[in-house]
């Protein structure tokens, strides 16, 4: 059928599309790592740090600019190389931070904070350092850590501990301003933003239900942080349920399979 071929052309050229911004913005997202000129002997924890106050210093505050300007695509958020460009608000920048990172061999992914009202509030980022975890907030200026100084993760957070605040490098912060804003509910941080849509709410009700409650504490892969690659894949299951529709409803012999 000639709609099934265009369809499976056009889907091949926009998946093609995606992936050559993507690989487009890895290279300049290591070009901008590369001029930060990190020593060898810099621990992981050490480079993570800086970079977040890289970020912190350098990159302006504001809305995240759109991936593509169609409000039902609002969900996949800002690409990590627009918000290096042009700024993007704490979810925006804790993006740019976890890419980065992840451009280093890092592993980190995004955190949530929930206001004591209920609604989702503020993100930042857990890296992952081996076996040790910690929470930085490249937005404001600085990472958790325990009463003692340790590095505190999300786990802790979630089972009652109260965060102190350590400031990062090229930043002179040490605290979440003092207003009703940040006034968190730190038991109950989670790994995502399920209040921001409707969507969001009765996806989590039942995501909650069918994980036990695991949902909450379930950390995003790396590739989710790339809108090209996250609306590729989209794109791909679409197509392909699309060709399994046409396969059963007309007979393999008249479908052209993707």
């Amino acid at each position: 059928m000639i709609a099934v071929l265009i369809a499976n052309v056009a889907g091949l050229a926009a998946i093609t599309i995606l992936f050559a911004h993507y690989w487009s913005e890895k290279r300049i997202l290591s070009a901008f790592l590369n001029n930060m000129q990190p020593r060898s002997s810099e621990s992981h924890f050490a480079m993570a740090l800086d970079l977040a106050g890289v970020i912190h210093a350098q990159i302006p505050r504001g809305e995240d600019p759109p991936f593509i300007p169609i409000r039902l695509l609002d969900i996949l958020g800002a690409t990590p190389v627009s918000i290096l460009r042009r700024g993007g608000c704490c979810s925006g920048l804790s993006r740019l931070y976890i890419t980065g990172l992840g451009t280093l061999g890092i592993k980190a992914a995004q955190v949530t904070l929930y206001h004591s009202a209920g609604q989702a509030q503020h993100c930042l980022a857990e890296v992952s350092l081996g076996e040790q975890r910690v929470l930085v907030d490249p937005s404001y200026g600085f990472y958790f850590v325990d009463i003692h100084g340790m590095p505190l993760a999300l786990h802790a957070l979630r089972q009652g501990a109260r965060p102190q605040y350590r400031r990062l490098p090229h930043s002179s912060d040490e605290d979440y301003p003092a207003n009703d804003y940040y006034n968190f509910a730190f038991s109950n941080t989670k790994t995502a933003n399920w209040t921001k849509t409707w969507i969001r709410r009765s996806a989590y009700t039942i995501l909650k239900t069918l994980t036990a409650g695991r949902i909450d504490t379930l950390r995003q892969p790396l590739w989710l942080e790339w809108p090209q690659v996250t609306l590729a894949a989209a794109i791909t299951v679409g197509i392909l349920v699309f060709n399994l529709v046409m396969l059963f409803q007309y007979g393999s012999a008249r479908v052209p399979l993707f």
